[in-house]
């Protein structure tokens, strides 16, 4: 059986970048180890798919709608390269990556990347929605989605986040709480992190970019660090709290998870389908949250170990080769 050779759109940076950055780094590497999957270099060497992520080709950097309508017309992006083939076009095809829509993420109705991500649709011949909330807001927005879907999960190599050597909270000790944000957007609750850092049985480690302005109370603070540093960080602690709004599909929740950390999560958008059997939904009563916590930490922990794969990158690789797959045929 022929390779499928795929065209990864997204230049992916070492620095720490947010979750999409951090998942295509790891996708990319399980592919390149790949029997079914070839990565190719360049967008025009005859691939039979180009896989594109969201509204971005790199960290901060919009796709292009252009050269995507054009390898949608053409299988190429050059096109004097398609009329030296005598206008025979490959029959390469294109894959959509889809995010939530920040429309929803942030309240807000006009931004570039949400709309950038509603045109590729018409141009992709399937598309991977992160988890069933992203397709659901996009379902919100233009109906019945035209193409093939599929919903898959984010997933992290475990070579670098694992519970090797991780020892869980004897609860007798200060409860290590941690968490973690690249973005500023006040709907990751800031707020509520600060609140919680006042509780006298907790100790509570962020690590990421806080807000200007925002008093961060007794939080110790670290800055963005590289993903081996931030999987120290995530093993030293005892539990993950996230209490983001309405995200679709957080890849730090995924990094807690591998990092044997339960989580409390905030009850909305597509947190709860990842993490509501690893963890506790947030009440506005933290206090009664915590208690939670401490009654079910054992059969939380249990959970994890039970389903360790599910949170790696070798199983979110292999729903995407599926996909690819299923595209080729």
């Amino acid at each position: 059986m022929n390779k499928i050779r795929v065209f990864i759109n997204y230049k992916t940076t070492d620095r720490p970048w947010g979750g999409s950055n951090s998942f295509l780094s790891v996708l990319r590497k399980y592919f390149a180890d790949s029997e079914n999957i070839e990565l190719m270099n360049n967008l025009n060497e005859d691939c039979d798919i180009m896989f594109l992520n969201t509204a971005y080709s790199a960290p901060g950097r919009y796709i292009s709608i252009r050269q995507v309508r054009m390898f949608h017309r053409y299988g190429s992006t050059n096109y004097f390269k398609y009329a030296f083939k005598l206008f025979k076009r490959r029959q390469s095809k294109i894959v959509l990556r889809l995010d939530g829509l920040r429309r929803f993420y942030a309240e807000t109705s006009e931004v570039k990347g949400d709309k950038i991500q509603l045109d590729l649709i018409k141009y992709a011949d399937a598309i991977v929605f992160q988890s069933k909330e992203s397709l659901t807001q996009f379902e919100k927005m233009i109906g019945k989605i035209p193409v093939p879907h599929y919903v898959v999960h984010n997933g992290v190599s475990q070579e670098i986040f694992n519970i090797n050597g991780k020892e869980y909270w004897n609860k007798k000790d200060k409860l290590k709480i941690f968490t973690t944000s690249w973005s500023k957007n006040p709907m990751k609750g800031f707020g509520d992190i600060a609140r919680l850092s006042n509780f006298d049985k907790v100790i509570v480690n962020f690590v990421g970019n806080w807000p200007a302005g925002m008093d961060p109370e007794k939080v110790n603070i670290k800055p963005a660090m590289s993903q081996l540093l931030l999987a120290e960080e995530y093993k030293r602690n005892d539990l993950f709290f996230f209490p983001s709004r309405n995200e679709a599909c957080p890849n730090v929740v995924f990094e807690a998870l591998s990092s044997g950390l339960p989580v409390i999560y905030h009850p909305s958008g597509g947190t709860p389908e990842i993490a509501s059997r690893y963890g506790v939904k947030q009440k506005e009563d933290l206090h009664a949250t915590l208690d939670e916590v401490a009654d079910r930490y054992d059969v939380l922990i249990e959970r994890i170990k039970k389903d360790y794969f599910l949170f790696s990158i070798d199983y979110a690789g292999e729903k995407y080769a599926e996909v690819f797959q299923n595209v080729y045929k």
